[in-house]
């Protein structure tokens, strides 16, 4: 069921979009708006995906610099004293989150009033609460409409299997990160499917524990027993319509899972992987046939053995 959003809770510039495209969807809106760009830009270069997104930038009014960004680790925008906006993107980030960052910023454009103050891009730990987090939300969905579009995005989804492979082909085929294409994958799909995004973590009370061991010391110095190990946990989900009225169990966040099977084999091996493999996610275990692929992991984040974070597109197993 979509989510109803309050108007009062919402930020102005987010209802401005949603009443110039009259309707009361904000991620409707936002997609309307993308839509709406990449018919403007095609028309404009007769470009087909994967789009420049520099060139795609800069028909939208941002300006390209060289610089690296001032407050934010991925891009921002920021207005200059002589009234260009410019686009700061690291370089040092792999080409297709470069891309999807551009794309990100592109977003924001898509909302009033993006011209007067730097806009950044925040990371994933968002919260629904607070509005201007919302707007990051809805820029990475404009991002996802620029990166892959309709109806190239679509038609090419018709011709790919369902699977490891097929989604790691398509990510290569639009230059995009394979978390950014399983996301919009998962989304236009007309299979029940699910993408869950996995990374090597401790449990919130383990985290906690670890905390309070630190703060107060241990009573026997050398003798510490060992911490406990990180494992593959859930950071968070996409789940079509069509899974969500197959699959009522909510997939929790910090779930771990086996060590085994297809998700922990594309951790550990860095290679696509598929599989059939019973998860307990919910009040049972169900069955899924599953599509892992490894992602980029920052050095800080990789697990026991070398071990990456991985999105696995989940399918229940019929």
């Amino acid at each position: 069921m979509p989510q109803v959003y309050r108007r009062d809770q919402l930020h102005p510039h987010v209802i401005a979009i949603m009443d110039e495209t009259g309707t009361e969807d904000p991620f409707e809106a936002v997609r309307v708006k993308a839509r709406d760009a990449v018919s403007q830009y095609h028309q404009f270069l007769a470009e087909s995906p994967p789009f420049n997104m520099r060139a795609f930038a800069s028909t939208f009014g941002l300006h390209w610099s060289d610089d690296d960004p001032r407050y934010s680790a991925d891009s921002e925008i920021a207005p200059e004293s002589d009234g260009r906006v410019v686009l700061r993107v690291n370089k040092s980030r792999p080409e297709t989150r470069q891309r999807f960052s551009i794309g990100h910023e592109i977003g924001h454009t898509l909302f009033p009033e993006y011209e007067l103050s730097v806009q950044c891009r925040k990371a994933t730990d968002r919260t629904w609460a607070d509005p201007n987090d919302l707007i990051e939300t809805l820029c990475d969905a404009a991002a996802s409409e620029l990166l892959f579009p309709i109806p190239w995005f679509s038609d090419r989804l018709l011709s790919i299997p369902l699977s490891a492979a097929g989604v790691a082909a398509l990510a290569e085929e639009f230059k995009a990160s394979p978390e950014a294409t399983a996301r919009r994958f998962v989304e236009l799909h007309h299979e029940p499917l699910a993408a869950v995004f996995f990374s090597w973590k401790l449990k919130p009370t383990e985290i906690r524990s670890v905390k309070a061991k630190r703060k107060t010391g241990s009573l026997f110095p050398g003798m510490e027993l060992p911490g406990p190990a990180p494992m593959l946990r859930v950071d968070y989900r996409i789940i079509n319509e069509q899974f969500a009225t197959r699959c009522t169990d909510y997939i929790p966040d910090d779930k771990s899972i086996p060590s085994e099977g297809p998700i922990y084999d594309a951790s550990m091996l860095q290679v696509p992987q598929e599989g059939l493999q019973k998860l307990d996610f919910g009040r049972k275990a169900r069955s899924f046939q599953i599509s892992a692929l490894p992602i980029f992991t920052a050095e800080e984040d990789v697990g026991p053995n070398g071990g990456c974070s991985v999105v696995a597109i989940l399918r229940p197993a019929k």
